[in-house]
């Protein structure tokens, strides 16, 4: 009988050292592709005190080759010949409610894991299908498998659902056919050889190979042409299912007065807002998956970033120093009462705020 495994290496190195016999055998399991390294980044602009330290921390970005490695559950848990799973590239997911799996499928050749967070559609539970997650967290781990340089026969992914899922693969070369969709929570496959490349976010949140692969691959390498009437945006929130802004309307025409113009990004395709942020030059948003696109900005332009007060996450702000983009915090009150989950919490915009900083920038 099958079940889930309860022990871990913390590090997939561990695992790797343990494996290479002879040590001089470690390159074959374990590749680093970009070292561990510390970068300190341009400070935030703004009114408000920083609220987070410039120096940033990566750990090294590597891909694992596991002979007879194996993926548990809907979350596509790694686990070892010796039957331990990898902390280091998964994210536990307390919703599992069963410890038994089935035999698991076989396949022969080699398969490379894409899935990470979890990854339960019966519940509606699937970090894939957050926009920026796809994007930054998921997308970013085929340039660690194409740096490698190993042939992969079959790639693990979560169930597609989204438009942009499709078109993103479709762009990076990846066909449908050698896709293994996986939505079934008991779900166990074994392969001849399992390749398992690290996770952005498990490795310092937007290290900057992620970043820089993403905006060549998807903007560069495509020669996207910009667009006129999108040199100031303002990317409403309206079509998320939480922190909205509470007082819109009122930022809306303060907005429109200054020349922005209202995005709504979920009904544009992939290739509409890359070329979109490419012609942007200031862009207002709340904190939330769509400034992901900021990476497709031209260095120089801006980005005003409506932060809640009882949230801190420098993401976008790392995403900024990658691109060369200004970053300006405006922190704001939220609504009340706050809500019951972190990070959901509606904002309410102080229009004085705003103007001064944007008075800051210029505009």
């Amino acid at each position: 009988m099958y079940t889930i495994p309860q022990q871990f290496y913390e590090k997939t190195r561990d695992w790797a050292q343990q494996a290479a016999v002879p040590p001089d055998l470690l390159s074959y399991y374990y590749q680093v592709i970009y070292p561990a390294e510390m970068l300190t980044l341009p400070s935030g602009k703004g009114i408000d005190q920083p609220r987070w330290v410039t120096a940033s921390a990566f750990d090294e970005a590597f891909v694992a080759a596991i002979p007879g490695g194996r993926l548990v559950t809907s979350n596509a848990y790694v686990v070892t010949p010796d039957n331990k799973r990898l902390r280091d590239v998964e994210l536990d997911c307390p919703l599992i409610d069963f410890s038994e799996l089935p035999e698991p499928q076989h396949f022969k050749g080699t398969v490379a894991t894409l899935i990470w967070g979890w990854n339960m559609p019966h519940i509606k539970a699937c970090t894939q299908n957050i926009f920026g997650h796809w994007f930054f967290d998921l997308l970013p781990r085929l340039h660690l498998l194409e740096k490698s340089g190993i042939p992969i026969d079959k790639y693990v992914i979560g169930k597609l659902f989204h438009p942009f899922h499709y078109e993103s693969l479709a762009m990076l070369g990846i066909p449908l056919h050698k896709c293994i969709q996986v939505e079934d929570a008991d779900f166990h496959l074994l392969a001849d050889r399992l390749i398992v490349p690290a996770v952005p976010l498990m490795v310092g949140k937007c290290p900057p190979w992620a970043s820089h692969f993403m905006t060549k691959r998807l903007k560069a390498d495509r020669h996207v042409k910009t667009k006129k009437g999108f040199e100031r945006l303002y990317i409403t929130r309206k079509d998320a299912a939480a922190r909205f802004v509470a007082n819109e309307d009122e930022v809306l025409r303060f907005l429109k007065g200054k020349g922005f113009r209202e995005i709504v990004l979920t009904p544009l395709s992939t290739a509409e807002k890359i070329a979109i942020f490419s012609s942007a030059q200031h862009i207002v948003a709340p904190f939330g998956s769509g400034s992901i696109n900021i990476a497709f900005c031209e260095p120089g332009a801006a980005l005003f970033e409506l932060a809640p007060s009882t949230f801190v996450d420098p993401y976008f702000w790392k995403l900024c120093a990658h691109a060369g983009v200004d970053y300006y915090e405006i922190v704001c009150e939220v609504e009340q009462p706050p809500k019951p989950f972190v990070g959901t919490d509606n904002i309410v915009v102080n229009i004085n705020k705003l103007e001064h900083v944007l008075k800051l920038a210029g505009i």
